[in-house]
């Protein structure tokens, strides 16, 4: 990296539609002291490898010199962090892109996404898979050939996968009158495959990997091959700790492109260093970390907002979102701007896919290329908004 401010490396230690209502029963306790001249940061997570490079942020110590402590909180989801978020109760969170953050927006609700945490680039293999259950599955088969009989799990009918699945009926000229769907925690999807309650899930690593091991779940595609440029999970500040705190709201982005770099130079997910930060802080296997295909966060934490902008469209057509914001309502890389005049910019910002490959070179099992990218054209079509 071109910029000399990282620092030591010695150190080791959607969002629901009735936000508004919900966010005003909660009170809020951010700005509380973790210790004399410290601020505590609760950031809210799924027990995700994608958020790495905050949890190498916290390992390396950067939030600490910056006079933070970090809380890191278990979450299910960003829907079920909106109304802490935006009451204060909760500082930071992650999530994906989904209707219910657009929602919130257009309802006023006071929360903003304010860095990229995952999103595909073109050609690159994507953590999150397509993976259908063995019963169903033929070698060569595409979705077209499957029966009437077919059910899709979805983590929420406005999430992320929902557009996924979307453009890859759009694609196969399908329409959701052509398969079932059932909604269903991302946590329990293996457990609904396995007892034949769900045909087919998209689901990210390291879930994806305990599906096909406990199910025997065959991959259909990488979600990137019909979703190329997608942005899929992003950082989220509420606005009490954006507008009332603005300076360690700056400093926690600084932690966090710093913790970005360092998982660059570190080595993704098949490092071991990598591996144990993220399995210690989530008590999850080491060897399902190193296994999974790791995310190329943007090095300056931009966030594709023509996706963003995308996303909103189809959830509009399809009905998850009624009324549509502009994507500057949602998406404020102020702070973001600010963090960067302070670490510095990264020149070559956005990440190499070859980079998957070279780490592949170290991982338990070499991750299959994407075999091509052949996203739906003009999604999304007056068919798939039925």
């Amino acid at each position: 990296m071109s910029d000399g401010s990282i620092g030591s490396r010695t150190r080791r230690g959607f969002i629901a539609s009735t936000g508004v209502a919900a966010a005003g029963l909660l009170s809020g306790c951010a700005g509380s002291s973790g210790g004399s001249g410290s601020e505590t940061v609760t950031f809210g997570t799924l027990t995700i490898p994608a958020v790495a490079e905050v949890l190498i942020a916290k390992d390396q110590g950067y939030f600490e010199e910056r006079d933070i402590t970090l809380e890191v909180e278990r979450i299910q989801s960003a829907p079920q962090a909106t109304p802490r978020l935006a009451s204060g109760d909760l500082d930071t969170a992650t999530g994906s892109i989904g209707a219910s953050l657009f929602n919130s927006a257009a309802q006023d609700v006071d929360i903003n996404v304010v860095a990229d945490q995952t999103q595909y680039w073109t050609g690159q293999p994507s953590s999150n898979k397509v993976l259908i259950r063995p019963e169903k599955y033929e070698e060569g088969m595409s979705l077209s050939d499957v029966s009437g009989d077919f059910t899709i799990a979805l983590h929420g009918q406005g999430n992320v996968d929902s557009v996924i699945w979307a453009r890859l009926l759009q694609r196969n000229g399908m329409t959701w009158d052509d398969v079932q769907t059932k909604e269903i925690l991302y946590t329990n999807m293996t457990g609904a495959m396995a007892s034949g309650e769900i045909d087919a899930a998209a689901i990210p690593d390291p879930l994806g990997l305990g599906m096909v091991g406990e199910t025997g779940a065959k991959r259909l595609l990488y979600a990137s091959e019909v979703a190329p440029r997608m942005q899929i999970g992003v950082y989220l500040f509420g606005g009490p700790f954006a507008n009332d705190r603005p300076e360690v709201a700056r400093k926690w982005l600084e932690a966090y492109l710093l913790g970005v770099r360092d998982y660059y130079d570190m080595g993704g997910f098949p490092s071991d260093e990598v591996a144990s930060i993220v399995a210690e802080e989530f008590d999850l296997p080491k060897g399902s970390i190193k296994s999974s295909v790791p995310s190329l966060p943007h090095k300056n934490g931009q966030v594709n907002t023509d996706s963003v902008a995308t996303q909103q469209t189809y959830h509009s057509c399809h009905g998850t979102v009624e009324e549509t914001v502009p994507v500057e309502d949602v998406v404020d890389l102020s702070h973001l701007e600010d963090a960067l005049e302070e670490v510095g910019r990264v020149e070559d910002p956005q990440p190499s896919v070859e980079t998957i490959n070279e780490w592949g070179e170290t991982a338990p099992a070499p991750y299959s290329e994407l075999e091509r990218t052949n996203p739906p054209a003009d999604f999304p079509a007056d068919s798939i908004c039925q």
